[in-house]
């Protein structure tokens, strides 16, 4: 089970992709879709992320990812609508969102709560190596995410602001038009920032006898995918990197285990704590030279690096360059056409 079929989501960006004035049929043939009734063995691997890239090229539209989340409500989640819509408060819907959320879906997104006094966040994060349409991804996450606190809550909501990791693109105006908030881009990850008083704001159709069926119902469901525990390591550390980043000790003691416990089943499964560490450190060192405009040593802290000449002794040695050269590689290869 998903959180949405991915023939009603890549239907949904041919029918934007038409919208636009342009044929959606190469975008859909690329990712092996040829109609509703599509069999998902024929779909490219994160067919629906690859497809929002393609859309957003062919269209031009730098905030396709943004204007399709415009369009969703809360029937897009499909199975999960009805248990959402029946939780006793904003806080529940999203607890329960958040704990399914890995064993619904496959597209590597993870996401997480974080609350401050009276101030609380939505975090949300791609957490595969090499995401396709990266920057499409997080502007559709962000507003899918501002999308269902409006379905729980009220039509008008509004965030505090939002952080994308993301350069500014040339339509930033649109994206504070929709979110109706400041939107901070080049940020370290993406997030919705919030009064902390929404989370304990009743749904208005709250039924907690339905939401509890629905859970029990969804829940057994979820089991039959099995989550492994470096999946599960991998998704903590990237939410743990930063300047408040516990180590292993901060992951094994929110997984309720034991250092050694925690390095014993990593063994079993062929893996190890450091080897996950460096494995995120790349892909996040990457993601962010790459796609934001963050000094180098604001990027060093944010992956636990209190000495940038540290961050770059560990990204020369596995990407045989420096930071600062890789990316204007990268800037080269985006600019320069090809022949």
């Amino acid at each position: 089970m998903r959180l949405r079929p991915r023939s009603a989501a890549l239907s949904a960006i041919a029918g934007l992709v038409a919208e636009f004035g342009h044929d959606p049929a190469p975008v859909m043939a690329a990712v092996g879709f040829d109609g509703a009734d599509a069999g998902e063995e024929t779909l490219q691997p994160h067919a629906f992320q690859s497809a929002l890239g393609l859309a957003a090229g062919l269209t031009g539209r730098e905030d396709f990812g943004l204007t399709l989340a415009r369009r969703r409500t809360m029937d897009a989640f499909g199975d999960l609508a009805p248990l959402l819509a029946s939780a006793p408060s904003v806080g529940d819907a999203l607890g329960q969102l958040l704990r399914l959320l890995p064993h619904l879906q496959d597209g590597g997104v993870r996401a997480s709560i974080e609350r401050d006094g009276a101030e609380a966040m939505l975090v949300g994060q791609v957490v595969l190596t090499d995401p396709p349409a990266l920057e499409q991804q997080l502007d559709h996450l962000a507003g899918a995410a501002v999308v269902l606190l409006r379905g729980l809550s009220r039509p008008d909501w509004a965030p505090d602001a939002v952080y994308l990791a993301r350069r500014r693109p040339r339509s930033a105006a649109a994206y504070e038009a929709f979110f109706g908030a400041p939107v901070l881009f080049g940020q370290e990850t993406m997030a919705v920032v919030f009064r902390a008083a929404l989370l304990d704001q009743p749904v208005a159709q709250a039924n907690l006898a339905l939401n509890r069926l629905l859970y029990e119902h969804l829940a057994e469901r979820a089991t039959i995918r099995s989550v492994d525990l470096a999946d599960q390591v991998r998704e903590r550390i990237w939410r743990g990197l930063g300047d408040g980043w516990r180590g292993e000790a901060g992951v094994a003691a929110e997984l309720g285990l034991s250092r050694r416990t925690l390095q014993r089943r990593l063994a079993l499964e062929g893996r190890s704590f450091r080897g996950l560490v460096q494995e995120v450190r790349v892909a996040l060192a990457r993601r962010l030279i790459r796609h934001s405009d963050a000094r180098l040593g604001d990027i060093a802290l944010a992956l636990g690096y209190s000495d940038p000449a540290i961050f770059t002794r560990f990204f020369r040695r596995h990407l045989g360059e420096s930071p600062s050269a890789w990316r204007s590689g990268q800037r080269k290869a985006t600019h320069d056409p090809k022949p």
